[in-house]
């Protein structure tokens, strides 16, 4: 079947509705697409060159990237679908690594099929109510592996042992020196 061709209505050439082929949309959204790709990279001479100069964020794992204000950022693999799936897996890196729920963004993971795949399908992927039981463990793993190097790396920087510092609501504290330290 062909794309129904009619004149546009009296009230969509009032407001300048305009009608277009699928073709034609996607070609502009591929030129949008490259457009937005090509920015950085014509405006700063390159995405390396961009981030040169600032301060980078601590990225202890392919799911967790912290920001030098704080910010704990969960890369989320699962597309948010109106069931909760953002929060939930937010919730399980937040709790691992104590962090400070007012500090916790999500931001949905690049494609990377490798890195990112869903475990119940072998590709980069949402579907299935699979989200939750199929990213439990990592995670888990990923707010507390995040957490013990911030741990290490503070026992390292103050010099004392690792067992004697806690973590609570986003800091890291040593209690018997009073030092104490935001994740930023």
């Amino acid at each position: 079947m062909g794309i129904l061709k009619h004149a546009p209505s009296p009230e969509q050439e009032a407001v300048g509705v305009v009608n277009i082929s699928r073709r034609r949309f996607l070609q502009g959204s591929a030129g949008l697409v490259l457009g937005l790709y090509l920015a950085p990279l014509t405006l700063n001479g390159s995405r390396a060159e961009a981030q040169e100069g600032a301060e980078a964020d601590f990225e202890p794992n392919a799911f967790v990237r912290i920001a030098t204000d704080g910010t704990v950022i969960v890369l989320a693999k699962h597309l948010e679908m109106g069931q909760g799936t953002y929060t939930g897996l937010a919730t399980l890196v937040a709790e691992e690594l104590d962090a400070d729920w007012s500090r916790v963004q999500v931001e949905g993971a690049p494609a990377d099929a490798e890195r990112y795949k869903n475990l119940a399908f072998g590709l980069q992927g949402t579907g299935g109510s699979t989200a939750i039981a199929n990213s439990y463990e990592q995670m888990r793993t990923a707010g507390a592996t995040a957490r013990a190097m911030l741990v290490a790396a503070a026992a390292e920087r103050w010099g004392v042992a690792e067992e004697s510092i806690s973590v609570s609501q986003g800091v890291v504290r040593h209690a018997d020196s009073g030092r104490e330290a935001g994740f930023g």
